[in-house]
């Protein structure tokens, strides 16, 4: 995909100050700069177990049991399943079902469980067979219908283990509720009578206390944004649940954003119930949620990164042939290096080297950093203006992909000259490093390519960002290799 260009800078905003204070320099701004000197209460052992419990990591590793006890008894046919297992905990890492709900019930995800194993297995199943490697496929298929049985069966055992923890109240995790609205009452009042969601709350954090004739069963004062750094260290608070209609949302997200490693998990009380339960399928005594996230899972980055290796190796393989013609043209041409490197500005602001073949004649290194592509076009040559055209010169960063510094799909990599004059221009723009930066991107295949808006490609990326799934990359893989020989640009 031809990289961006981008609108040149000016100078910083006048609102640059007020828009960078986030969420008014309370609620995020506040835990970012937590005192850690308060005194922790003392818990047992099983409340320590509890307040650290993974509910994604357990479901894994029951995976993985299933995974094992077929490797060792289903031997002869084993490789064909075990590929199968791998592509659908892939599926269902990408797809969030490895997520912590708060209302458990196996029979909501049966159909995603199943639906998502078949599509796996098939591919599993079908591939060999095109290769013409013998499968016994009616074994096969009894295996992958015991394969799912077992699944289903030890996820359901997973479930109602940790419902009867919970209500045992040996897993029960810390919750602080941030604001004062309908909803907070609401779910205080639930979660004090419920034990089986798995949060204990200990009290609420808002502007000032509420009335005496509101507050209901086990609504219970702390104080305010101000004190929530004293209030967080003391009560070891893990979960926040924030009501979305006591709070600025908006600026509640770009704090979020702004914030890397939280030590709490952030659930959001929605005040519109359908988009909520489409959107999550989880609640709390009726009430939506949306557990607002600050990056990627563990088992999304292993869904995509696995992803990523397999289609560059691919790629890699297949395309050399046309790589190496067109750096021996680029040599015919003028008889300079035909790779070109470049400091660019990946994930969590790390610096790394990104190369392309190079389609310009070369100028001094400070020139490259700093020059724009509209500036520079004069010296594309006719192989330079091809290879653009067509962008084949951004094959080589594949090898970038495999050495993890980009993904396929993700933020265009900028210079660091450029990084961090629109930092200072558009606070949003440094949320875009929360993930790995990547080859195309949802901003480019909406037309943000050139001289477009800077503000409207922060949106498409920090919107992949936040709904990010495998599929999503594969629809914007679709799109870009459709626009790919009309693309233009740097």
């Amino acid at each position: 995909m031809r990289e961006s260009t981008t609108n040149r800078p000016t100078g910083p905003q006048s609102d640059t100050a007020s828009r960078a204070e986030g969420w008014e320099r309370t609620t995020i701004d506040v835990l970012a700069r937590r005192d850690r000197a308060g005194t922790r209460p003392e818990r047992s052992a099983w409340r320590r177990f509890g307040e650290h419990f993974k509910t994604g990591r357990v479901l894994f590793a029951g995976d993985a049991l299933v995974a094992a006890c077929f490797a060792g008894w289903w031997v002869q046919w084993t490789w064909p399943l075990l590929l199968g297992w791998l592509f659908t905990v892939t599926s269902y890492a990408s797809s969030g079902i490895y997520r912590p709900r708060l209302h458990l019930t196996l029979l909501d995800q049966v159909p995603q469980l199943i639906s998502q194993f078949v599509v796996a297995m098939s591919v599993a199943l079908t591939v060999p067979a095109l290769l013409g490697v013998p499968l016994e496929l009616r074994r096969h298929v009894a295996g992958a219908a015991l394969m799912i049985g077992a699944m289903l069966l030890v996820r359901g055992v997973i479930f109602t283990a940790i419902r009867v923890g919970r209500s045992a109240d040996m897993v029960a995790h810390p919750t602080l509720i941030l604001g004062d609205g309908m909803h907070a009452q609401q779910v205080i009042g639930v979660l004090s009578r419920h034990k089986t969601y798995g949060l204990n709350v200990v009290g609420y954090v808002a502007a000032a206390p509420a009335a005496p004739a509101e507050a209901g069963e086990g609504w219970k004062y702390l104080g305010n944004f101000a004190a929530l750094p004293r209030i967080v260290e003391q009560h070891t608070i893990s979960v926040l649940l924030i009501d979305e209609m006591s709070v600025d949302r908006p600026r509640l997200l770009d704090g979020l954003r702004s914030r890397v490693g939280m030590p709490a998990t952030f659930l959001l009380l929605r005040s519109w119930p359908l988009g909520g339960s489409r959107a999550t399928g989880d609640h709390i005594g009726g009430v939506p949620i949306l557990r607002l996230s600050q990056g990627w899972s563990v088992g999304q980055r292993f869904s995509k990164r696995l992803f990523d290796i397999l289609l560059a190796a691919t790629l890699l393989v297949v395309l050399a042939p046309l790589m190496l013609l067109v750096i021996a043209a680029i040599l015919v041409e003028d008889w300079h290096n035909p790779i070109f490197k470049q400091v660019r500005v990946g994930r969590d602001g790390r610096l790394f080297t990104m190369y392309k073949l190079r389609s310009m004649r070369p100028v001094a290194p400070d020139q490259s950093d700093t020059a724009w592509s509209d500036v520079a076009a004069s010296r594309i040559g006719r192989v330079g203006r091809f290879i653009r055209a067509t962008s084949i010169d951004e094959l080589p960063q594949l090898v970038n992909i495999l050495c993890g510094d980009m993904t396929f799909v993700g933020p265009r990599p900028e210079r660091p000259h450029y990084v961090e004059q629109f930092s200072a221009m558009f606070p949003e723009y440094q949320s875009r490093h929360r993930v790995t930066v990547g080859l195309t991107g949802l901003a480019q295949v909406n037309g943000l390519r050139g001289d477009t808006s800077i503000d409207d490609r922060i949106r498409h990326d920090n919107y992949y960002i936040d709904h990010w799934n495998l599929w999503l990359d594969i629809k914007v893989l679709i799109w870009t290799l459709g626009q790919t020989f009309g693309a233009r640009g740097s």
